[in-house]
């Protein structure tokens, strides 16, 4: 077994190289995360260096992935051997960016808006228990859900959200000159215009639409799978990046934004994990058993009590509170 250096390069664009490899490696840690967004917010420059290497990745999605395929897997010159992975990375990422100009994948302004400084950037934060909503300059709303993390970037040319983890509803003001992406690990949603909840849980994705159409493209850049979704529509992205798409109950999805949490025959084990993503004291299950059992039910997502008491009326179970404030669930005797 393998572990990730615990440390990363000095320089900012060496370290910007070997940060956009760990994400993207599919064996990316909690603590990795932590330490990767300590540094970027560290200095500006590291932000810089890191979206500027984004930005070329972003590009190189628009060539034929068989030839993306031929340029990353072509021998090496031997300037370049003998240095590190990262930097071999790098320097095959910008020449897939000049391949593509001259190719016409991509115009030279084209790639110039890609990599020039956004005109709007603000990062959004919301704590467990904590629900916002905030109104872009060009009349879209994204409200957010407990827990999330992620990044407003509008371009001249393009809007952009990278979600780092957490849920949000986004309601894209229409501009087909200028469409609207979410990035959620390997996930991309792509709009012009339209109302989507997506929802990231480490490498698990999952989209939903309200309104409208998205298109969803997920997997690694040689086997992308993509998906053009409508209203009533959901796609899930699983950790090994296969995706699924299937109609579903859109409203129970986004029930949060009423205050509310939507259970359709669901194990008890899920219904209680969705729960603590909302209440301040957790519940937990002190019997495994009761991993098996399941319920139905619409509960308010701060009435820890209302759920606790429907669950005692509805299955064999015993609540035992706990000093904290929490409760233990257990199998009847």
């Amino acid at each position: 077994m393998t572990t990730a250096p615990s440390h990363s390069p000095d320089a900012a664009r060496d370290a910007a190289a070997y940060w956009f490899a760990r994400v993207h490696s599919g064996k990316f840690t909690a603590a990795e995360r932590e330490r990767f967004e300590q540094w970027r917010r560290a200095d500006s420059g590291n932000e810089r260096e890191y979206r500027a290497i984004d930005e070329i990745w972003q590009a190189t999605r628009l060539l034929p992935e068989d030839d993306l395929r031929e340029l990353l897997e072509a021998p090496e010159p031997a300037s370049a051997r003998g240095r590190n992975a990262r930097r071999r990375w790098l320097i095959g990422a910008s020449a897939v960016c000049g391949i593509a100009v001259v190719g016409g994948a991509l115009t030279h302004g084209r790639i110039l808006d890609m990599l020039e400084t956004p005109l709007h950037e603000a990062r959004y934060v919301t704590a467990r228990g904590e629900q916002r909503s905030e109104r872009q300059p060009d009349g879209s709303v994204i409200q957010m859900n407990v827990s999330t993390d992620l990044v407003v970037r509008y371009y001249a040319k393009r809007r952009s959200v990278e979600l780092a983890s957490g849920e949000a509803t986004f309601e894209v003001a229409g501009n087909a000159e200028r469409p609207f992406f979410v990035e959620a690990g390997s996930v991309s949603v792509r709009v012009t215009g339209t109302v989507f909840n997506v929802r990231r849980d480490e490498e698990r994705v999952a989209v939903a639409v309200q309104s409208g159409s998205v298109e969803v493209s997920s997997g690694r850049w040689w086997n992308r799978e993509r998906a053009m979704l409508t209203a009533g529509m959901m796609a899930r992205s699983q950790a090994d990046r296969t995706l699924s798409v299937e109609t579903g109950d859109v409203s129970a999805v986004t029930a949060w934004r009423q205050g509310k949490v939507v259970f359709q025959d669901q194990p008890l084990e899920d219904m209680v994990r969705e729960m603590n993503r909302y209440l301040s004291r957790p519940i937990h299950l002190a019997d495994s058993k009761l991993k098996r059992l399941r319920m139905a039910g619409v509960f308010g997502i701060e009435d820890g009590e209302a759920f606790l008491q429907a669950l005692q009326n509805s299955l064999p179970i015993t609540v035992q509170r706990r000093p904290d404030g929490g409760a233990d669930l257990s199998l009847q005797r």
